[in-house]
């Protein structure tokens, strides 16, 4: 079994588009979302979400790709492969929006000349969006595509990540990719889960999610890195059938899931160092995952929330909170909610038994655990760690 460690890596969410602004903004409190004008039929709502900053390009298809192939660019170059390397690295695709956002606006602008246009007459596919991608950036090995709502580009890491580790491919490209588009924004909407505030995760003032943009990549290789040593040392994915739309409230899938990230990492939970919590500031998402921590946890390490900073960026959020989670850490600090998902202050939810990390502090190395639980019952943790890795047959 090889090696597999974190080789190259960018990011573009509400909070900049390099590392500097990002990391400003997370030692900084979460701020209000934004909002945008979605327009469906004859009418239009104004509904809050953190957009990307830039770039400025009204056409859907060209601010897509403009903003995919920056970041893909700013990893590969990171990574430092060479155009043979780049040839031979497989694709791994996760998201839950890939082009819908494109496919609207065709229809859209279908409309302005034939009011009888079919609304599907455009083809939206995560399978044609991943081959475009590799065509664009000289990607030739296989491509696979994730779409298993908050938890696609989590899982879309656990393969490639594997495949490495197996020796079937050198090098990995890992996307995560959540633009805004009407379906999803209405569809949350529709379900009464969005707030016009700030997210506050495990906060008894609590009272829904915010949606947000967010573009990542991360190349995956079994060369070993000369300065950070991040790698995924154990990973699990376990799907509760407890309800159409969340898992059990009761935290026993949640639980599992976890137990079963740390058993193949071969740690104890007494060995986390901190977790960096799903957080969707929804009644019953936060009730299961602050449950299911409680089961495996008898003290709880330090937890940290990113959704407030970036919102919920759905399929993109596996690997755009890891990034964000792993540069906060490379930069020595965790990342800190204050005034939100504090039990000690009269706005903590001290039903839930749990508090987010109030003020920055610092983050030694160590073994960190990543919470993912998808829409529809699709759960995810991760076990990052950023000591050297100790490969295990």
């Amino acid at each position: 079994m090889q090696s597999c460690y974190f080789l190259g890596s960018a990011l573009h969410t509400s909070l900049g588009a390099d590392s500097a602004s990002q990391l400003r903004a997370l030692q900084q409190p979460p701020t209000a979302p934004g909002s945008v004008i979605v327009h469906y039929a004859d009418k239009s709502q104004t509904l809050p979400y953190k957009l990307l900053t830039g770039p400025n390009v009204e056409d859907a298809s060209k601010r897509l790709n403009q903003v995919v192939d920056a970041v893909i660019t700013q990893a590969l170059e990171a990574a430092q492969l060479s155009t043979n390397e780049r040839a031979a690295t497989g694709l791994f695709l996760g998201t839950s929006s890939f082009n819908i956002n494109v496919v609207e606006q065709d229809y859209r602008n279908d409309l302005l000349h034939d009011s009888h246009a079919l609304v599907m007459a455009h083809c939206s596919s995560q399978g044609i969006f991943g081959h475009e991608v590799r065509k664009r950036h000289g990607l030739n090995g296989p491509d696979f595509s994730f779409n298993t709502a908050c938890t696609a580009s989590a899982n879309a890491l656990i393969y490639a990540d594997a495949m490495v580790r197996s020796g079937r491919l050198k090098h990995a490209l890992v996307l995560g990719v959540e633009m805004c588009n009407s379906l999803t924004a209405l569809g949350f909407h529709g379900l009464q889960l969005l707030t016009l505030d700030t997210m506050k995760p495990f906060d008894k003032s609590r009272n829904g999610l915010v949606l947000g943009e967010g573009v990542s990549a991360l190349v995956l290789g079994n060369r070993n890195p000369s300065k950070h040593h991040w790698h995924l040392r154990g990973s699990a994915n376990l799907c509760d059938t407890h309800g159409i739309s969340a898992t059990n409230p009761d935290g026993s899938v949640v639980a599992k899931v976890i137990d079963m990230a740390l058993h193949h990492a071969h740690l104890q939970p007494t060995d986390i160092a901190a977790i960096k919590v799903h957080g969707t500031a929804s009644l019953l998402n936060d009730e299961a995952e602050a449950a299911g921590m409680r089961h495996v946890f008898s003290t709880m390490p330090a937890l940290c929330a990113i959704k407030p900073f970036i919102g919920h960026t759905l399929g993109a959020c596996g690997l755009n909170e890891l990034l964000l989670f792993c540069a906060a850490a490379n930069d020595d600090f965790l990342i800190a909610t204050p005034g939100i998902g504090n039990n000690s202050v009269e706005q903590g939810d001290t039903k839930l038994g749990v508090s987010l990390n109030q003020t920055q502090c610092t983050l030694p190395p160590g073994n960190f655990l990543m919470n993912y639980f998808g829409f529809g019952g699709n759960n995810t943790a991760l076990v990052i760690s950023n000591i050297r890795a100790n490969i295990k047959e």
